[in-house]
């Protein structure tokens, strides 16, 4: 049985982390686990996370049935290596920590994302601790949105969209920002022919022009997706961060972010 780990770090966002991350166990059949990071006697903080879950959580969790998991040490890393070997899928905040209503993604997060061995799914910051669960936002508020990076290979990325849109009972969409020395039509034939490739039918082809990440920001907004499903690029001068963080921003998308594409 596969994983999911919430990693939480008890703060205002880590209920919806929490609330998510248990959708998602409970529709891939994996099984949950709840990572917190401190430097603190790991027994305690078990127990302080064990009473969060049984507080604020969902009430799918049974929190005798969780693994709840305390660790120390530099928390990307220590995600990183819980989740190496066992994940399938990493749920987590995305506001950093020192209260900037403009910070979308703190330093662990980027630094994350930058090695992450399986998708991770960040969850926007909200403003407003929402206590009723019905009232928390979902991931079936709107379309699902891959975004595409032609030069990169992207069929781990379509399969987890079409599941996702499939889950939540949405469209899926296919985008892409073509870079100038590429025609409109030959950018929407290559998106048409990566979905037959993945033995998908999107509901829409979308090319976009211009800054990558504002073009999928604007882009999500325009169409109203609830999902925007998103490769990390293997390149050294990637920065994956940012157009995550651009996503963010519209404070509406959540973004799965898949490595290897």
């Amino acid at each position: 049985m596969s994983t999911v780990i919430a990693a939480v770090d008890l703060g205002p966002s880590s209920l919806r982390v929490l609330y998510h991350a248990a959708g998602f166990a409970r529709v891939l059949s994996a099984r949950l686990e709840v990572l917190h990071v401190s430097g603190e006697v790991r027994e305690f903080v078990e127990s302080r996370v064990r009473d969060f879950c049984m507080r604020v959580g969902p009430y799918e969790i049974d929190p005798e049935d969780l693994d709840i998991v305390a660790r120390s040490g530099t928390v990307s890393d220590t995600i990183y290596r819980e989740a190496r070997n066992k994940a399938s899928l990493v749920v987590m905040g995305s506001r950093g920590h020192r209260g900037l209503a403009n910070l979308f993604l703190g330093s662990s997060s980027k630094a994350f994302l930058r090695n992450a061995p399986c998708p991770v799914l960040l969850v926007p910051p909200t403003d407003v601790e929402i206590v009723n669960i019905a009232d928390r936002p979902s991931l079936t508020c709107g379309p699902v949105l891959a975004a595409i990076d032609l030069s990169e290979a992207c069929e781990h990325q379509l399969q987890l969209a079409s599941k996702c849109a499939g889950i939540a009972g949405q469209p899926l969409l296919l985008m892409t920002v073509a870079p100038a020395k590429l025609g409109v039509d030959a950018a929407t034939e290559m998106l048409r022919e990566r979905a037959h490739q993945a033995g998908l039918e999107p509901h829409a082809l979308i090319v976009r022009r211009g800054r990558v990440a504002e073009e999928i920001s604007r882009c999500a907004l325009q169409e109203g997706a609830g999902l925007v499903v998103m490769g990390l690029r293997s390149r050294p001068r990637s920065t994956p961060g940012v157009i995550a963080a651009a996503v963010l921003k519209t404070k509406r998308a959540f973004v799965l972010a898949v490595p290897g594409c």
